[in-house]
């Protein structure tokens, strides 16, 4: 492993190195009207229990009851863990509290449910789809469900057993219910032998040269685990072809994620002669269910710390009303290391970029814009790269489970990575795409 990254299985930050409080930190406790001692949220909003009459049984063999009770604890344990209602209603106008209520009025009032999943749909459509993936928030589908499950459990076996409330939390009794679990879903295959499939039909990595011996061009569409190591050997050989040429364009623009390791490892290591260093902070509310399934992580010592608002005073476009409902923060580090003593690619490096990128790949443009690795060109990206593994959820009586994200991850000036994403260097030129634009760039020398 060519880079140190603690969380580097699951979780896009790394080290985390804390601030010390300064005398000046009191004045920013004062500046935000609250103190470090004291919790900064409280849900201002408790849900009325229903009390369903017997009578009340839908065809699924649920009560009325039941549904809404699973709804009001999705909702208070967002209200409690997930900080992002603020950047839902900046970015899209969406008051999530508005669309819950709606929500619960809806359940209260229809006629049936026929089944668990009708529900679920229920759940999406009114409350959930309105945050537009702002944290990640989303409900896992079987498929989804099993991959999560079959990555938590490998890193269990490999020895990461802070992982395992995360795998504790989808092995319940209502979960494997719904999604027809077994204990042998809850081994998983020898490892490799998934990717090893996934990766022989995968066609993840494109390669032309656009100029011969001056401009070389790649494109990577996912940042897959499972295509990890087949995407080395393409990628290091192409990098090898075009080792002397002026300009290498690699394109992720219909990139939306995958593993946080994977571009520093495949893409950074090669091609740097000396280490980068990749900062900025995270975030947490810390109610109830994050400190629970992150425990591991509270516990260490000067792992996850009381927040710090001299931290933030330095942070000239961290949004003031978020301020108050964060409790917790920690300081996200990556160090990437050289895998060769000197990179094999020496020209200049653009970085293709726009509105589809996500999660890992917004990660990897935030690394590669901060540390100088490359020139950025296309439109603002689609931002959620800087936080930390989302979380998930099961809901109590369904087993349906919700995926969210608990982590606040902001840059080194404050912007908070799922509003704001990471703006390119370069914005395309009128009438041209990203790829044009850097074309016209270098035939101009523009750059």
């Amino acid at each position: 492993m060519k880079h140190l990254n603690i969380f580097a299985f699951l979780i896009l930050l790394s080290l985390l190195a804390a601030c010390g409080r300064t005398d000046s930190g009191t004045h920013a406790a004062e500046e935000y009207g609250t103190s470090e001692e004291e919790a900064h949220y409280t849900p201002d909003y408790t849900p009325i229990p229903y009390d369903s009459p017997l009578h009340d049984v839908f065809t699924s063999g649920r009560t009325r009851g039941e549904y809404l009770e699973d709804l009001d604890f999705l909702y208070t344990t967002l209200l409690e863990n997930y900080p992002f209602f603020g950047a839902v209603l900046r970015s899209y106008g969406v008051d999530l509290h508005t669309r819950y209520l709606e929500t619960r009025e809806h359940i209260e009032t229809r006629n049936d449910f026929p089944s668990d999943e009708h529900f679920a749909a229920t759940l999406n459509n009114f409350f959930i789809r309105n945050a537009q993936h702002i944290g990640h928030l989303s409900i896992l589908d079987s498929d989804s469900l099993l991959h999560h499950i079959h990555s938590f459990s490998h890193g269990v076996e490999l020895g990461s057993i802070y992982l395992q409330p995360f795998l504790d939390e989808l092995n319940n009794p209502a979960t494997r219910a719904l999604h027809g679990l077994t204990d042998a879903d809850f081994i998983p295959p020898p490892y490799g032998v998934e990717s090893a499939v996934f990766a022989a039909t995968s066609d993840n990595i494109h390669t032309y040269i656009i100029e011969e011996g001056r401009i070389a061009y790649v494109s990577i569409f996912a940042m897959s685990y499972a295509t990890m190591e087949i995407d080395r050997v393409t990628l290091l050989d192409f990098f090898y072809q075009v080792t002397n040429y002026d300009h290498l364009i690699i394109d992720i623009r219909q990139n939306s994620g995958g593993g946080g390791p994977y571009f520093l490892d495949l893409v950074m290591s090669p091609n740097i002669s000396y280490p980068l260093t990749f900062r900025n902070y995270v975030f947490l509310m810390g109610g109830e269910h994050s400190r629970r399934i992150l425990g591991a992580w509270f516990d260490a010592e000067d792992f996850v710390r009381p927040i710090n608002h001299d931290v933030i005073a330095r942070m000239p476009y961290f949004h003031p009303d978020d301020v108050h409902m964060l409790n917790y923060y920690l300081r996200g580090y990556s160090y990437i290391e050289p895998s060769h003593d000197t990179g094999i690619f020496s020209g200049k490096i653009w970085l293709l970029v726009g509105p589809w990128n996500f999660s890992a790949a917004e990660f990897a443009l935030a690394v590669a814009k901060q540390t100088g690795f490359a020139t950025l060109v296309g439109l603002p990206t689609g931002g959620g790269g800087l936080g930390l593994q989302p979380l998930l959820l099961a809901l109590p009586n369904t087993g349906i489970v919700v995926r969210y994200a608990a982590g606040y991850g902001v840059g080194e000036y404050g912007r908070e990575s799922y509003e704001h994403g990471t703006q390119p260097h370069y914005l395309n030129r009128p009438g041209m795409d990203a790829l044009e634009t850097v074309l016209a760039m270098i035939e101009e020398g523009s750059y």
